[in-house]
């Protein structure tokens, strides 16, 4: 962890509230789909075998991934650099793989549905994201932005101020976007749609959103240069899905949009390029950005209301 991280005693061993919210989070998105698997009438026990299962495998999934991808292990990949878990070090696209692999052992084990317990695992999923994102605010350095040119937003509770400059609070924003995330999946949910559509529309909107508050992150984490590494997971999150509801429209679709996809590369990474290179007011640029992220969310979401009965 940061030197700067807060901490806490507890038995005489120093805790972090990061390493807290975590424990939470993760506890809160066990409860959930254990309440979710009873109302989906899933096999006794489910919930308990994804719980021993997740933990492991979603710790040592977001343990590789940062590893393999973050600029301070160039050069220097050993086993005994991967197992020094307790030196921090994790990516939350690793978490969420790992998570969703253990959904499918889960699943294989169970002899259920594999897209069924993924949809009842996605709002679990979004809610073990809005308490780790919280947490990211006690470690004083994860989830926060460039320094902040406006006066507004510099004064307002969105920002954190370390003396020098102002920075906006990004964990702050995911949270909110987890939050609400997972409320709408929930809804969506009950409204019993087909196997896997909870599942694809979670990943839509969650690759679409955190692609924008990656590029609002300046903290360093699994970024090289102006590029952040899990922007581009997070674009493939999304890039996924649209390619899956496209392909039950056939071939001609599917090259639609992979055609609308190079675009939209080309799109976020001339943008990216002006937040970093030209002076050029912020805020233009990110409206922009959330006109051009609108594109794959509106066009998967059509995508996907057109295959629902096909």
């Amino acid at each position: 962890m940061y030197e700067e991280s807060k901490s806490f005693a507890l038995f005489g061993l120093t805790g972090f509230y990061y390493g807290l919210f975590i424990m939470l989070g993760a506890a809160a998105a066990l409860a959930l789909f254990a309440a979710l698997c009873r109302r989906r009438r899933m096999p006794q026990g489910t919930a308990a075998l994804y719980g021993a299962l997740s933990l492991p495998i979603g710790l040592v999934c977001s343990r590789i991934l940062f590893c393999l991808l973050d600029f301070r292990f160039n050069g220097m990949i050993t086993l005994r650099a991967i197992v020094s878990f307790w030196g921090g070090g994790y990516s939350m696209v690793g978490a969420l793989l790992g998570a969703a692999l253990a959904g499918l052992v889960t699943a294989h084990i169970q002899k259920v549905n594999k897209l069924s317990l993924l949809d009842a695992l996605t709002p679990a999923l979004l809610l073990f994201m809005v308490f780790a994102r919280l947490g990211e605010g006690y470690t004083e350095l994860l989830g926060r932005s460039r320094s902040l040119t406006h006066d507004f937003i510099a004064n307002s509770f969105l920002a954190m101020n370390d003396g020098y400059d102002g920075y906006l609070k990004t964990y702050l924003l995911e949270a909110v976007t987890a939050a609400i995330l997972c409320c709408a999946m929930l809804a969506y949910l009950k409204k019993m749609p087909r196997e896997g559509h909870v599942l694809f529309t979670g990943m839509l909107l969650l690759g679409c959103t955190q692609v924008l508050w990656e590029s609002l992150r300046f903290d360093s984490h699994m970024r090289y240069s102006f590029i952040s590494m899990q922007q581009i997971l997070f674009a493939c999150m999304f890039a996924a899905p649209m390619i899956l509801f496209a392909a039950r429209h056939g071939k001609k679709t599917v090259l639609a949009v992979i055609g609308v996809l190079a675009l939209l590369v080309g799109a976020v990474v001339a943008l990216e390029f002006m937040i970093d290179r030209f002076d050029v007011d912020n805020l233009i640029v990110y409206a922009l950005y959330v006109l051009v992220l609108c594109v794959p969310a509106v066009l998967g979401i059509r995508l996907r209301k057109r295959s629902e009965n096909t």
